[in-house]
């Protein structure tokens, strides 16, 4: 019914010119200043790192990830034994794809002079430009995460729920990383999924891929992202709902719920262990996103779960961005605010065995096949 229902709406805004075709993404201006690429310090002050003065000194052991953005490769740091691994991004810096690469680049190198080594994102040891063959490439040297991402955990689950205790200290780290990206180096994220979410050695996780990322200073919308975790305001086509739309001008304020929104769309896919706004089995196409996200009730959270963690993702989930709760209201939030030191969630890298349940202490190492994450 309520599927009868948003499509009937849809057909009414096709009738008012509103199209249902996920926008194309313009060409956003970026204006190229002297980036210091080949001069960023490659072990930042009073961080522990490998000193890396040369991407000869890499050894590249695989491919973690491909997507639009680029290519992530796993190296080795062959020039030290203490066989350190990182990851490096490769981008290219020509044709369309050459703006997003820059700004790209402009965000790490911005959140590396702020906190080099923030303990919830990603950290940067260097960036390098390269030629071959004729093209232009940015290599992003990154910190490499040996147990994957928080999208890698959810699918090893196989559908079962995540504990609340973990799922807490999720938020809890994520929320760190939005407060110093938003409060301090003034950067929207914009694509805040479980495959951008990384799981340190001891159950950390950190933000990663600022690839759909913007300086609020921007005057453009960003358009760029997941459409999965997109928001209404960022998925709505009416300029008047949800008090923001395509044509009205850019909010920072706005900007940042977006990536509220999609932490709370997050948490409650750990919590039901599949994509949760949707019906299970069905596809997340963008018609289907508009339905349920723009024209459908808010969404539930599973009556099993704690009355504290239904709050937070209710506020997270506010479908008007002026009603959702900030990131520094929701670390005052009971969810988060009593849970454990998120840099000690090692139930993310210890799993319960298939025979155990949320309800058991007893816990089964899995050794999985490391995965940076960054691209899917």
């Amino acid at each position: 019914m309520a599927m009868a229902t948003g499509l009937t709406k849809l057909r009414e805004r096709r009738q008012l010119r509103l199209s249902v075709v996920p926008p194309a993404s313009p060409p956003q201006p970026f204006t190229y200043q002297e980036h210091p690429f080949g001069s960023l310090p490659s072990t930042p002050p009073c961080s522990p790192g490998p000193a890396i003065e040369s991407l000869a000194e890499l050894e590249k052991v695989g491919v973690l990830g491909h997507g639009g953005g680029g290519t992530v490769y796993r190296v080795q740091h062959q020039h030290r034994r203490t066989g350190v691994e990182l990851a490096v991004k490769v981008l290219r810096v020509r044709g369309a794809g050459a703006g997003a690469a820059l700004r790209e680049a402009d965000v790490h190198l911005r959140v590396a002079a702020a906190a080099p080594d923030h303990p919830h994102i990603v950290r940067l040891h260097g960036v390098s430009p390269v030629a071959n063959c004729g093209d232009q490439f940015l290599c992003l040297v990154l910190e490499h995460a040996p147990h994957g991402s928080l999208g890698d955990v959810i699918r090893r689950r196989r559908g079962r729920c995540l504990p609340e205790r973990a799922i807490s200290g999720v938020a809890r780290c994520v929320l760190g990383g939005l407060r110093h990206l938003h409060r301090v180096v003034g950067v929207v994220h914009g694509d805040v999924k479980p495959s951008n979410l990384l799981v340190g050695r001891h159950g950390e996780v950190k933000i990663t891929d600022f690839g759909a990322s913007r300086h609020v200073s921007t005057t453009v919308r960003a358009t760029a992202g997941t459409c999965a975790y997109m928001s209404p305001e960022r998925l709505e086509l009416d300029p008047e709902g949800f008090g923001s739309g395509a044509a009205a001008p850019p909010s920072a304020a706005a900007d940042f719920a977006g990536d509220v929104w999609a932490l709370g769309v997050v948490l409650l896919e750990c919590h039901v262990g599949r994509y949760p706004l949707v019906a299970a089995g069905e596809r997340p196409d963008w018609a289907a996103l508009v339905v349920a996200v723009c024209f459908g009730g808010a969404p539930e959270v599973p009556v099993a779960a704690t009355p504290e963690l239904r709050s937070f993702v209710r506020r997270c989930l506010e479908k008007d961005w002026r009603r959702r709760a900030t990131v520094e209201e929701l670390l005052g939030h009971p969810f988060v605010s009593g849970s454990p030191c998120c840099a000690t969630n090692e139930w993310l890298t210890n799993f319960h065995d298939e025979r155990t349940d949320n309800r058991t202490e007893r816990i089964h190492l899995i050794n999985p096949k490391p995965t940076l994450g960054v691209i899917e």
